[in-house]
């Protein structure tokens, strides 16, 4: 036969108790895969989205750049500087160009210097030092792009080879003769913008994110950083493959967590990396992860407090009962304590009907059992009530009476106190009553002893240690005289 499990309530809301923990505890897990997934997800939206408006914003600059200078090249005073052979028209239109190229800067702040050479001579430079550098370089490109015309383009200027200056990124164009119709393509101006990195650097492409560094590589060699950092610093971030697309584009610089995004330059052989905090990325993430898992929490907490209530609203009146039934048990108690729940209490009111049964069959039982006491205990009184009266007493006193008066006469006192005793013995075992004191009950041993010593002389000897107030406790009699026989 197979076994049978039984368990208390105590031990299932136990049970449902840890059903309810482990159903809590695959629902967190789940939350947290979905969180998980969730927050995987809204990191690659926030660095595409990143990664968009870095090549957004570093085209705008490098734009802005190309209009600032076309703004400048046609001018009409830079127009009338660059190819009027005059001097004088220099000296006139001088103002105007320096005027416009300081408003242009600080439209443009990556703009540092500008040249521009006219195929007459005349050369237009709006800083005060490296002239003669930037102005070599420009008759160098000048050579190199003969007969053709120049294209506009980004180019690098390598830095001496002694030299601890590093690679200046600048914007050649072609400025054409607008002053007459039909202009000659042969005849052109060079002109020629230096770019300063550390404003490309300082520039915020992305001010939702906070803690940015961007970072300058020139044929994989660090040029410049936006921030300070240390040469272990440095190192990581000589190791990072700038020619390749990494699957994770994560780096730790010091104690921060940084995704990166890579632009490469390949014409100047220069890249720039731009690297944000983690953190920043998952900002948004993080409070939806945040509120939900709050929520989370505030449910697992409600529904573990709600399990708590429902197991201590049926746990304590079921021990009470169960309390009260060892109390039962044990006869310290007649009844169960009515709790509050209505199915417990039904139960309850149930058992109390029934132990009030059954104390009532008790009672009766113990009544029918004395009531069958008393009737044999009557009975036993007449049957020896009927064996007392088959006896007669009277003639049977005055044949004793009689005979110890012949002894009396005879002077036999020894037959004469052996009559007393007799007549004595007789008359208490006919005429006592069922409960008689203690004193009575001796009495009747005494003259018991003294016919049994007149028989056997010598043979027998009674004695009697009796404290004066016992004398007087109740007691059955004819029950010490068959002890003593």
């Amino acid at each position: 036969m197979a076994a049978r499990f039984h368990f208390s309530i105590k031990r299932l809301l136990q049970l449902s108790l840890a059903i309810v923990l482990l159903f809590l505890i695959a629902i967190s897990l789940l939350y947290y895969f979905f969180i998980y997934n969730f927050s995987r997800r809204q990191f690659e939206s926030s660095l595409a989205s990143f990664s968009q408006k870095i090549v957004a914003q570093l085209d705008t600059q490098f734009q802005g750049v190309e209009q600032c200078v076309t703004q400048l090249a046609y001018f009409s005073n830079m127009q009338e500087i660059l190819f009027s052979k005059n001097p004088i028209v220099y000296l006139n239109n001088i103002s105007g160009c320096n005027q416009l190229v300081d408003y242009l800067k600080h439209t443009s702040p990556i703009i540092t210097e500008l040249l521009i050479t006219s195929p007459y001579g005349h050369t237009f430079y709006s800083g005060s030092t490296g002239k003669y550098k930037y102005q070599q370089f420009a008759e160098a490109i000048r050579e190199m792009s003969q007969p053709s015309p120049f294209l506009s383009s980004f180019m690098t200027i390598l830095p001496e080879e002694e030299s601890q200056q590093l690679p200046q990124l600048v914007y050649c164009f072609p400025v054409y003769n607008t002053l007459r119709p039909g202009y000659a393509s042969s005849q052109y101006a060079f002109g020629m913008v230096t770019i300063d990195i550390n404003a490309l650097a300082n520039l915020s492409y992305s001010v939702e994110y906070q803690g940015e560094v961007k970072v300058f590589f020139y044929q994989d060699e660090v040029i410049h950083i936006s921030r300070w950092a240390t040469e272990e610093e440095v190192d990581a971030l000589r190791e990072l493959p700038l020619g390749k697309d990494p699957q994770h584009k994560r780096l730790r610089l010091g104690d921060v967590d940084y995704t990166y995004h890579t632009i490469s330059l390949e014409d100047l052989d220069m890249s720039i990396v731009d690297l944000v905090p983690t953190e920043s990325l998952l900002q948004r993430s993080a409070v939806i992860r945040n509120i939900g898992t709050a929520i989370l929490l505030i449910t697992c907490a409600c529904l573990m407090f709600s399990t708590w209530l429902l197991f201590r609203h049926l746990s304590i009146p079921v021990k009470q009962m169960v309390t009260d039934m060892q109390d039962i048990q044990a006869g310290t108690k007649k009844s169960l304590q009515l709790p509050k729940l209505e199915d417990l209490r039904y139960v309850a009111q149930s058992v109390n009907q029934t132990l009030e049964v059954l104390e009532s069959a008790k009672r009766r039982q113990q009544e029918l059992s004395h009531t069958l006491y008393q009737t044999t205990l009557a009975q036993k009184q007449a049957q020896f009530n009927s064996y007392k009266n088959q006896i007669s007493p009277h003639f049977l006193f005055n044949t004793l009476e009689s005979m110890r008066s012949i002894a009396h006469h005879a002077k036999v006192p020894v037959l004469e106190n052996m009559l007393t005793s007799l007549a004595s013995l007789f008359r208490y075992s006919l005429r006592s009553s069922l409960v008689v004191p203690l004193r009575d009950e001796l009495n009747h041993v005494q003259s018991y002893f003294n016919v049994m010593d007149i028989r056997t002389p010598q043979r027998y000897e009674l004695r009697l240690r009796i404290d004066d107030n016992a004398l007087n406790y109740p007691m059955l009699s004819m029950v010490l005289q068959p002890l003593v026989r």
